[in-house]
């Protein structure tokens, strides 16, 4: 019985520290080795193979020889874009390893004289028909759907795949509220597996017709909140999906990587000092050797100032306790003494980078909706992201400038002019 593996939101280059880094290829490598040892027919990845359409090329390397060790088993991948790894010129690492023959995109897309979409299907060696529409930013792929010539992909015979990457509606954890999504009667009717990606949470439903509509979340994660799903016990990794005729069995396969653990404190209605002996007590009695540890500091604190404590002396202790790596927490902490300033009421420390701008953003209008709601949000996170990237070793200065004023242009969706 033919079968394949489904993954997405692997985030290759994704993490500043290079232990984190080096885990989430870890994990890419897992699960490749487990398609290898399981015989997959072939691979899907529902967009974000990379963190961003020009990652690391240490990265790229690395992964690109993990492809190919597969690729020479008879092996096959099949990918769409993700909202990281998306560019609109067609200039990403996704298109690079494509062309070395490494990959198959499978938006193949078509515009017809009345408007219409068209969009061919890709035919696996095994016989599976799949096709796809890449992710985009701010939810910009919303109108290829709307364009899809639906009925003549429902009209293709045999066992078929759809691969996107995006939220629906009528299925988004309530944490992604304020998420660009779709609802699920975008998709074609009549497929027998949809392959999706974007939302980092594990899950297999029927909507709305739509049978074995499948996300496998992120096969390690991206962020702090990744992580701490892992830590609360949540496994991640990847489907192997067993088919003939129709999907026959869908099996959850663990790639994670490490052991990670969460340490909570609640500083609530304690002094910054004792805030801080009771968190250097903490890192004494710790055992996190040859693990990722989450250290999460929240609460107000009831005398003395968030800046009080020494973050430094507690990393820098925690730290000699040799863990694989350590994220530090306390973006929840707040401080009784600081909740005023000239009788205004500041943003409270608690809000995270993404809580602050759907604040902000909640007050502007104009004409240009991207800027707007959800989209403003996620235009404002995704240039801060770009803006944050650190120059890399040996890259020069004009380099780094225009690596970073490529990526804005990229992901504001716009020709950039000599």
């Amino acid at each position: 019985m033919p079968k394949f593996a489904h993954m997405s939101d692997i985030h290759i280059g994704a993490f500043r520290q290079p232990e984190l880094r080096a885990l989430v290829l870890q994990a890419f490598d897992l699960a490749v080795d487990k398609c290898i040892d399981a015989d997959v027919d072939f691979v899907v990845i529902a967009g974000d193979t990379f963190d961003s359409n020009i990652p690391d090329l240490s990265s790229v390397k690395h992964a690109a020889a993990k492809i190919r060790q597969a690729k020479d088993q008879g092996i096959a991948f099949y990918v769409v874009y993700g909202s990281h790894d998306f560019s609109p010129n067609y200039s990403s690492i996704v298109d690079v390893l494509e062309s070395a023959g490494l990959l198959t995109k499978l938006e193949k897309v078509a515009r017809r004289e009345d408007g219409k979409l068209d969009l061919a299907f890709t035919v696996d060696a095994c016989g599976a028909k799949l096709c796809g529409i890449s992710g985009k930013k701010l939810g910009l792929d919303r109108l290829d759907y709307e364009l899809l010539d639906r009925e003549k992909l429902e009209r293709e015979d045999g066992f078929k795949i759809f691969v996107f990457h995006g939220a629906l509606e009528e299925y988004k954890p309530r944490e992604l509220s304020m998420m660009e999504a779709m609802s699920v009667s975008r998709l074609p009717e009549g497929f027998n597996y949809y392959a999706g990606g974007h939302i980092h949470q594990r899950s297999v439903n029927s909507l709305k017709g739509r049978r074995n509509l499948a996300y496998p979340g992120p096969l390690f994660g991206t962020d702090f909140r990744d992580l701490e799903s892992i830590a609360k016990g949540n496994e991640s990794g990847f489907y192997i999906v067993d088919f003939d005729t129709d999907v026959r069995r869908v099996e959850f396969v663990d790639v994670t990587p490490c052991r990670i653990t969460e340490l909570e404190f609640s500083a609530q209605g304690k002094s910054a000092s004792q805030t801080y002996a009771a968190l250097q007590d903490l890192a004494r009695r710790a055992t996190v050797e040859d693990q990722v540890l989450l250290l999460k500091v929240y609460g107000e604190l009831s005398q003395g100032k968030t800046s009080d404590i020494d973050f430094g002396a507690i990393r820098r202790q925690v730290l000699a306790k040799r863990p694989l790596s350590l994220l530090l927490s306390y973006s929840q902490l707040t401080s009784r003494e600081q909740s005023t300033v000239e009788g205004t009421k500041p943003l409270s420390p608690s809000l995270t980078e993404k809580e602050t701008f759907e604040q902000r953003i909640s007050a502007v209008t104009g004409p240009e909706p991207r800027l707007r709601g959800a989209s403003g949000v996620q235009l404002s996170l995704s240039l801060l992201k770009a803006l944050k990237d650190e120059r890399r070793e040996n890259e020069l200065k004009p380099d780094y400038q225009s690596r970073i004023e490529r990526a804005g242009v990229d992901i504001l969706g716009l020709e950039k002019t000599s």
